[in-house]
């Protein structure tokens, strides 16, 4: 099979031509030796999935990895503990079905045993607790239900039993690695005593995740000298590796999605890949409808305050003062749009500009 730039779904090493990410993998396990529970919070398409898939298989010959997402299981799922708790031992299930079927099926042997959320929190226990290996879970697209109670109620139940853990009074996952577009850290969650007026986020155990997940010159380079080889193409690796951050700021749906339109599209005959193609697939790119500028669109339009904001900032040229407590440059920042440039907000990438603009 031939490999192609790919931009929909997770990216596979025997399939696709992907970016060396060996420093940024190495900087996660690092947090996963330590035990640590986090959440990998960036934008749409920033290579979230793929990364939760490379890591999966550096980890899977040292740990129980049990990979899931919260995508597409529907939102009846969350509205009794019950049926929440089977799903999520059946999701777990399948996950591990294809990399050790014998703890698959072990979990699916507890299943008749569980009917809300302190049943769950047994069978994890349980679980972990008989595994030869650590255990660690992995759950992607995890603020699809970030609104709901009871997602919120399970990460409290998670929380619980990492601080016991800590105390050596509980058996649970080694980590949690959590992958969205929103930092949930910031999600509350009411105490069960109603009388009890103060909230608690259920996921204040969570350590920071300052890992770079754009791609640098380096790392778009390694991807382009891959594709070069193979193809037989002739091209300064380094200049183009420049151009493309250039415009894009190492966006990585925006780095690929400009390679595939120059392989697919505007070099048929494998010629020598200059400046000129990346101009001309620029400007397909941004007269293109992707699911990235429709959804850049959508956020844009449905937010009045973060639209006008942005029009100062492109149309009027107004300077502002980058801060984060400031709720529209926070948002803009979460959907990748912003970025702090010597104390001022821009707009992150030429092409989100020209787009916006």
């Amino acid at each position: 099979m031939k490999k192609r730039f790919n931009t929909t779904g997770v990216c596979i090493p025997t399939m696709h031509y992907m970016v060396d990410i060996t420093d940024k993998l190495d900087k996660i396990i690092e947090l996963i030796k330590e035990k640590d529970y986090f959440i990998i919070n960036r934008p749409r398409q920033y290579g979230k999935t793929t990364t939760m898939y490379m890591l999966e298989q550096r980890l899977k010959n040292d740990y129980l990895v049990v990979s899931m997402s919260f995508e597409g299981i529907g939102d009846e799922v969350f509205l009794k503990e019950k049926t929440f708790s089977k799903v999520f031992i059946e999701l777990m299930a399948e996950s591990l079905e294809f990399t050790n079927e014998e703890e698959s099926k072990r979990l699916l042997g507890y299943e008749n045993d569980i009917d809300n959320l302190r049943d769950l929190s047994k069978l994890i226990t349980r679980f972990v607790r008989d595994s030869k290996k650590d255990v660690i879970l992995f759950i992607d697209e995890v603020d699809k239900n970030s609104n709901n109670q009871l997602f919120l109620s399970f990460l409290g139940m998670l929380r619980n039993k990492y601080l016991l853990r800590k105390q050596g009074k509980d058996k649970t996952f080694s980590s949690v690695i959590l992958a969205g577009v929103y930092d949930i850290r910031n999600l509350k969650l009411k105490f069960r005593n109603e009388d009890e007026k103060k909230y608690n986020s259920p996921w204040n155990i969570a350590v920071d995740f300052d890992i770079d997940m754009k791609f640098n010159e380096k790392e778009i380079e390694s991807m382009l000298k891959e594709y070069s080889s193979e193809k037989n193409v002739i091209m300064n690796t380094r200049n183009i590796a420049q151009l493309l951050y250039r415009y894009t700021s190492g966006y990585p749906f925006l780095v690929t999605r400009i390679c595939k339109i120059i392989d697919e599209k505007l070099n048929k005959e494998n010629l020598e890949w200059t400046e000129e193609y990346i101009i001309k697939a620029n400007k397909i790119l941004l007269s293109e409808r992707n699911t990235l500028f429709e959804d850049l669109i959508k956020n844009v339009e449905n937010n009045e305050e973060l639209k006008d904001y942005i029009f100062d900032l492109i149309m009027n040229g107004e300077e502002k003062s980058f801060n984060l407590d400031n709720p529209i440059i926070n948002l803009g920042n979460v959907f990748g749009y912003f970025i702090n440039k010597d104390g001022k907000v821009k707009i992150s990438n030429r092409i989100f500009e020209q787009r916006l603009y």
